[in-house]
């Protein structure tokens, strides 16, 4: 996908997992990438891994002076911004019952806050950008809830609501579309408490046989920044191994 050459992309969540492949992808094609996450010494790894065009920004993307600050950061090294793509993301696992008010404020403000500011932000950079294009990593679970996970189910459903509002306003300059993956290997779980075992577990959840890959995932997002999806806005795609066909 040579069009992808040169461009300037940001990427939340990126030091790990789909995020981190993401970033891998887009170099190969010649792109530059911004890697944004909370960790520095993980973000530094993850760009001594890539190489190339990288760099990073430490941020917390539920607070919106630091998202301001990552704005300015990324104006002051780029002159426009050609694609955003909001993957980072937590997970926790409790029923409504037993779901805090804190528990369930930071999942919002990780999950929608932060792709809401970050988009918010970059805005003006993003209207400037080459054919650019924003894409937000969403959940089967927005549309296929499962219980013990209220807080995510419902974050994701409003990222979802997010894409499609983003589309509409946005539209026809920026392109805005989701992807919707199912069980994908990454170190959220490890986050949550699952051992290797119990993710691969899920497999047979899955009608392909196998949970995804962070590469299965990471396709999708590049070819929705690409101009090979230059009609495509306002789309909220799974790649799921089959689980919404259930």
């Amino acid at each position: 996908m040579s069009d992808l050459r040169e461009k300037r992309v940001v990427i939340s969540g990126a030091s790990s997992g789909i995020g981190l492949e993401t970033a891998r992808r887009l170099t190969e094609e010649g792109a530059e990438v911004c890697l944004v996450a909370r960790d520095p010494a993980r973000l530094q790894e993850a760009v001594d891994t890539i190489g190339g065009a990288a760099w990073h920004i430490c941020c917390d993307l539920g607070d919106p002076v630091a998202v301001a600050a990552l704005a300015e950061e990324v104006g002051s090294r780029w002159s426009a911004v050609d694609g955003l793509v909001n993957n980072a993301g937590i997970a926790p696992m409790a029923t409504v019952d037993d779901t805090t008010t804190e528990v369930w404020d930071e999942t919002f403000d990780v999950n929608v806050r932060g792709p809401f500011l970050l988009c918010r932000s970059l805005s003006p950079l993003l209207h400037g950008g080459r054919s650019p294009a924003v894409v937000n990593v969403s959940s089967t679970l927005a549309e296929k809830a499962i219980p013990g996970m209220a807080a995510y189910n419902a974050s994701k459903a409003a990222l979802n609501q997010l894409t499609r509002s983003l589309a509409l306003e946005w539209a026809p300059t920026v392109r805005v579309n989701a992807v919707m993956p199912a069980v994908v290997d990454t170190p959220i779980h490890a986050l949550r408490g699952m051992s290797p075992e119990q993710v691969r577990a899920m497999d047979g959840f899955h009608p392909m046989g196998r949970i995804g890959q962070p590469g299965d995932v990471a396709s999708l997002i590049v070819f929705l920044l690409s101009g090979a999806s230059s009609w495509m806005t306002g789309t909220v795609i799974p790649i799921d191994g089959g689980v919404m066909a259930t």
